[in-house]
């Protein structure tokens, strides 16, 4: 039966470092706003059949976004604990607080997968001039998490990526703005200004492996009024979509993105008819296998006529080694009277290159893989196997098929040591990524040997040039 996810929305959270006062919590139908001060903070996601994601999870910071007012006179609002609730609907709330500085007021609506934030303050007496809606983004203890966390905005028709774990050098965004965020590698906090004012976006690193986007916005004739449209997203395409499709260019595919949607599609086209994400992957696998299977056949054809041209190749350089002109004449027309082309075996491989990195990438990124099961002791395709057994079961067979794999005519043995040690590097690659790329390179790895042994009956071809038509 199909696995549905339903995706709930928990909407924000707002909290204090310095309070310690009880969080007020308001009851959204499909929803919990737990507030106190002045960050909001989306607080969790529920996952059917799955763990309560917090946002703290995604951007590593207690106060994700926080408002701010420059002045040592106005920092007692930048985390004000104060101030009451009042219900407007089932969905809609309402918190102010007011002295004899400020009236200072904020809603909170829920809409779909969105919460809508509207801010309205007036100064009573002297104003700033500006105030700030901070987004913090720090690295997580999750290292998987942290590896992929970034802050991103959308301008000028295209995203921008800052990850956290560089150094960034302070960057304005003086174009106009249509959303800013944070993301992991399977969820993300956007944010998307409306009808509000907005006189530039600010990022940089903070510190090691921490980062700030800074909206700067305009306080005019002694008040802010601003709306923001809030998302706490799994990066899946469609749920991205149907909030805004501009929200999709957060999911990075790679290079291959034009290769890896329909991948990605195909995939969850095969889990709905057998509901298990990891058998998808074998049978995917095992289709791209049989789709590629020419290319295949075509590069290990190439291959072998490589094999019978070297010799020819060979004796015609001892021969002409010591005129270049005729020794290129000579191999030009072998080349012609035996119907060789160099480019015959490698230009098949290399179609199928584009292919692998966009599975890889799919595998890697692709967020319904988060929290989904397959068998035994892998129970999250998105997390490293635990016991490892994929990833050294994997090494395994690459090595098996590297010696039953006679090396190539004229392969020098350094070179055919250091081909030895590659199933060693990539067993030792593959040991912190995720389950489902693991089954994907496993079932590839055993699908090339049988692929390799039965081509290489048939054609006859020699050599670690088998091994490599037969890997991707």
């Amino acid at each position: 039966m199909k696995q549905k996810w339903f995706v709930v929305l928990f909407a924000a959270f707002l909290s204090v470092s310095a309070a310690k006062a009880e969080p007020a919590r308001i009851p959204f139908q499909y929803s919990e706003l737990e507030v106190a001060g002045n960050s909001f903070w989306l607080k969790k996601w529920l996952l059917k059949d799955l763990k309560e994601i917090s946002l703290k999870d995604v951007t590593g910071a207690d106060q994700a976004l926080l408002l701010t007012f420059p002045g040592a006179e106005f920092a007692y609002l930048n985390q004000q604990p104060a101030g009451s609730f009042k219900e407007i609907s089932p969905e809609k709330f309402e918190w102010s607080f007011s002295d004899s500085n400020v009236d200072y007021s904020r809603t909170y609506e829920k809409s779909g997968e969105s919460l809508i934030v509207s801010i309205n303050v007036r100064f009573k007496k002297a104003a700033p001039p500006k105030a700030h809606l901070n987004l913090t983004a720090i690295a997580t203890k999750d290292e998987k998490v942290s590896t992929d966390q970034e802050l991103f905005y959308f301008t000028q028709g295209k995203i921008e990526r800052h990850n956290i774990n560089n150094s960034i050098d302070s960057t304005e965004v003086l174009t106009p703005l249509k959303w800013f965020g944070a993301g992991s590698n399977y969820f993300i906090l956007a944010v998307q200004p409306e009808e509000t004012a907005v006189d530039k976006l600010t990022v940089w690193s903070t510190g090691e492996k921490q980062a700030q986007a800074s909206l700067q916005m305009p306080v005019t004739d002694n008040a802010l009024r601003a709306r923001f449209k809030v998302n706490f997203l799994p990066k899946r395409l469609d749920v991205l979509r149907a909030v805004d499709p501009s929200l999709d260019t957060t999911v990075d595919l790679g290079f291959f993105t034009i290769i890896a949607y329909p991948i990605l599609w195909t995939l969850k086209f095969i889990n709905g008819y057998v509901g298990n994400f990891g058998i998808a992957i074998i049978i995917l696998t095992l289709i791209v296998k049989l789709l590629t299977f020419p290319l295949v056949v075509k590069s290990m054809k190439g291959m072998k006529k490589m094999a019978e041209f070297q010799p020819k190749m060979k004796a015609l350089q001892e021969k002409y080694k010591d005129d270049k002109a005729a020794l290129n004449a000579e191999m030009m027309q072998l080349m012609k009277q035996s119907g060789y082309n160099p480019m015959a075996g490698c230009l098949p491989m290399l179609l199928q290159m584009p292919i692998f990195f966009a599975l890889y990438r799919v595998l890697y990124t692709a967020q319904e893989l988060y929290g989904a099961p397959f068998a035994f002791w892998i129970t999250d395709l998105s997390a490293k196997d635990p016991l490892y057994i994929t990833p050294v079961l994997m090494s395994v067979v690459m090595f098996l098929q590297q010696k039953l794999t006679p090396p190539s005519p004229g392969m020098d043995p350094a070179q055919r040591k250091m081909m030895m040690f590659m199933p060693l590097i990539f067993g030792l690659f593959m040991l912190t990524t995720p389950a489902g790329l693991c089954v994907y390179m496993l079932v590839n790895a055993i699908a090339s040997v049988v692929q390799q042994q039965y081509l290489n009956k048939k054609l006859g071809v020699p050599g670690n040039a088998a091994s490599m038509a037969t890997s991707f």
